[in-house]
């Protein structure tokens, strides 16, 4: 056994899980050897395993000069968590993320540590360990220290063997460690079953027994989508490799666990409208994560990683940056925001600046002591630490504030929050609002609009009966063509009434019926001659009222050829011949 110096060598080495101190002393032995630290400043005690006795390695992290698992964190601020199944675990101390190490002092391990990898062994087919650097050039490329894969747990010589084969071919195709070990873990699951329902030969693996290893075990379908992916792969690759003949359709896309899409769940208006009636009730800080989180429609994460340097400005207009992670890889996204909106992320920026200056680089923190009464939080403490994923000074804060305001929902119950919410309600929102979906996409950052229509937009009933107002009824231009609601202007979609003629006539002019195409904030250059405008568009409503102005202005264009008027005539006779193309098309659609 060696002994170790605790007062010597292990002085800081441990930062309090409760108030970060880094002066933790030694303050007594407790059972199964391990040693109690005390931190002096708020008295929290913890227990560690306290030297190399039995193959346990001690806890400093930064003995083996490691970093926050995560990539958008890396710090080096790791602290020891606690001791659990013979392992001990780290938190980081900036964003929470989690770390486990091995505390057995085995070989593998050791050159790890040691950053010394060891000697590659010799690829044997027959044999049930393979170091994969003798046979993957990726493997062997990699800096990562797995590449051991073991045969020994899969049940019955025929199907390991028959894995061994798979295994070696997805080898020779470079796939990653990770991959490799996926496969051969569900190998090692099928053997079980295979063993356990007495299969002795590849012949008795049939469809039925495809279907009950289905429902074999308690798992979920995520887990049954990648099992039978799996094991559809290596019977197809054994069919072509003539290991064997199998019927190809043992396993049918029908088999797959179906995938369900879940309807958004936004925060109802009713509740979402009184959190901002009463955000100023909040202390600055935790409003200015509401307004940056929903403008841009963040999640938790890219809300609590934001850096400093998000701001951007382009000539007279603003835009936030951020890094968002897809899968494996990060990418930047941005989105234009008012000069409201940046005019708070700059007195974010101040705060933060006052606070800690250059030691700090993201734009918001944590926070200890929010009250669950009082919505103003008077002994609000802002810690140098990243916004955690559950309980966030966010969620508190404004869990509090529904609270204390009474703030109901349409059920008249008190109104829930989750921050994650916050960008389904937001994307809803700008959907509903009448933005194309391609927008709301863009704004989202999804590569698909799929994505976009299936998780994060809601139609509501008001927004179906509207639709299907517009649907059943047809709208035509002053050439008598079709035109499709969403061609109109956004104007027209917020209010109709603006862009609704009503125009009386007189003894020269006729009366016009039906819509002005023309946006808004666009000038007229046809006064009064709005049916041979491209942009009138004709109300189904008044077919009849086009047929006596038809007529109307035939009568009107004889008497002016009678008398000699040449341009009465011309005029005329341009907006009848118009109307009878919009006529014709309204008969048609009846």
């Amino acid at each position: 056994m060696i002994k170790v110096n605790w007062k010597k060598e292990y002085q800081k080495d441990f930062l309090c899980p409760k108030c970060d101190s880094g002066n933790l002393y030694l303050y007594g032995n407790t059972a199964n050897n391990k040693r109690c630290l005390k931190c002096p400043k708020c008295k929290k005690r913890i227990s560690i395993s306290c030297d190399l006795k039995d193959g346990y390695l001690t806890s400093r992290m930064e003995a083996y000069g490691l970093g926050c698992p995560s990539e958008m964190c890396n710090a080096k601020q790791m602290a020891f968590h606690q001791l659990q199944y013979g392992k001990k675990y780290f938190v980081c101390k900036v964003c929470g993320a989690t770390a486990v190490e091995s505390n057995d002092l085995s070989k593998n391990n050791l050159s790890r540590y040691a950053q010394k990898k060891l000697e590659v062994k010799q690829f044997i087919f027959e044999e049930d360990i393979w170091d994969l650097r003798a046979i993957n050039s990726l493997v062997a490329n990699s800096k990562r220290s797995r590449y051991i894969i073991d045969f020994t747990k899969i049940k019955s010589n025929w199907f390991k063997l028959l894995s061994k084969k798979y295994i070696y071919h997805l080898c020779k195709l470079n796939k990653p460690y990770s991959t490799i070990e996926k496969y051969l873990t569900i190998f090692r699951y099928f053997s079980y079953y295979l063993s356990e329902k007495k299969i002795s030969r590849f012949e008795n693996i049939n469809r039925d027994l495809i279907l009950d290893f289905i429902g074999w075990g308690n798992t979920t379908d995520e887990i049954i989508r990648v099992r039978l992916r799996v094991l559809k792969e290596l019977f197809t690759t054994g069919n072509l490799q003539y290991w064997f003949q199998i019927d190809p359709d043992i396993i049918l896309d029908s088999d797959y666990p179906k995938w369900t899409v879940n309807n958004p769940d936004p925060i109802p208006d009713t509740v979402r409208e009184q959190i901002e009636k009463n955000l100023q009730k909040l202390p600055d800080p935790i409003a200015r994560m509401w307004i940056v989180c929903f403008f841009a429609a963040m999640r938790p994460y890219e809300l609590a990683l934001l850096k400093k340097d998000c701001l951007e400005q382009v000539g007279d207009k603003w835009k936030i940056v951020w890094w968002r992670k897809k899968g494996k890889k990060f990418h930047q996204h941005s989105v234009p925001i008012t000069t409201t909106v940046a005019k708070v992320v700059q007195e974010q920026i101040e705060y933060i600046e006052e606070l800690w200056g250059k030691d700090w680089e993201y734009l918001f923190c944590h926070y200890h002591n929010i009250s669950q009464s009082d919505p103003t939080h008077p002994r609000l403490k802002p810690v140098r630490k990243v916004i955690p994923t559950s309980g966030s000074p966010l969620q508190k804060a404004v869990r509090t504030l529904i609270k204390a305001e009474n703030i109901l929902d349409d059920n008249g119950k008190l109104g829930e929050f989750q921050p994650r919410l916050v960008r389904e309600t937001r994307l809803t929102e700008l959907f509903l609002k009448g933005h194309d979906l391609s927008v709301v996409s863009a704004w989202a950052g999804h590569r698909r609009l799929a994505t976009t229509a299936n998780f994060y937009t809601q139609v509501t009933c008001e927004q179906i009966e509207k639709e299907v107002g517009h649907i059943q009824s047809v709208l035509v231009n002053a050439d008598g063509k079709k035109i499709y609601y969403e061609s109109m202007p956004k104007s027209f979609w917020e209010n109709p009434v603006a862009h609704e003629l009503e125009v009386a006539g007189t003894h020269v002019n006729t009366p016009i019926y039906g819509y002005c195409g023309l946006d808004l904030d666009k000038e007229c250059d046809k006064f009064r001659a709005c049916y041979t405008c491209r942009f009138f568009v004709a109300k189904p409503e008044k077919l009849s009222q086009y047929i006596k102005q038809r007529d109307e202005l035939r009568d009107k264009q004889e008497r002016a050829l009678a008398n000699g008027h040449g341009v009465l005539v011309e005029q005329f006779a341009r907006q009848a011949d118009q109307l009878d193309k919009i006529i014709l098309s309204l008969q048609e659609a009846a």
